[in-house]
């Protein structure tokens, strides 16, 4: 990403706390940070239950799959994700491509 394209873009920072969506085949399911493994990925809590993912269950997913409530519209029924996103904790090895 150029300095110029880095400065267009809205850039969130996502920390152990906040609410996300999951971009999962069931659809977008509401989650939590919950924090880090070691391999890179996003300890999520489920608060939702959607599909195979049920409230209250702990996972793990790959950081470009979590994708920050503030980024997600809703147009004609189908989902818009928007922008770019880093994680505040995460190895910059990890972060998405677009950080």
């Amino acid at each position: 990403m150029t300095d110029t394209q880095r400065h267009s873009i809205r850039m969130t920072v996502i920390r152990i706390g906040d609410l996300i969506f999951l971009d999962s085949f069931p659809g977008l399911v509401p989650a939590k940070v919950t924090g880090y493994t070691p391999r890179g990925e996003i300890a999520v809590l489920v608060t939702a239950t959607r599909g195979a993912y049920r409230r209250g269950e702990h996972t793990t997913f790959t950081p470009s799959g979590c994708v920050p409530c503030g980024h997600v519209r809703v147009r004609c029924g189908k989902f818009r994700i928007f922008g770019a996103w880093t994680f505040d904790g995460l190895s910059e090895e990890f972060q998405p491509r677009w950080a």
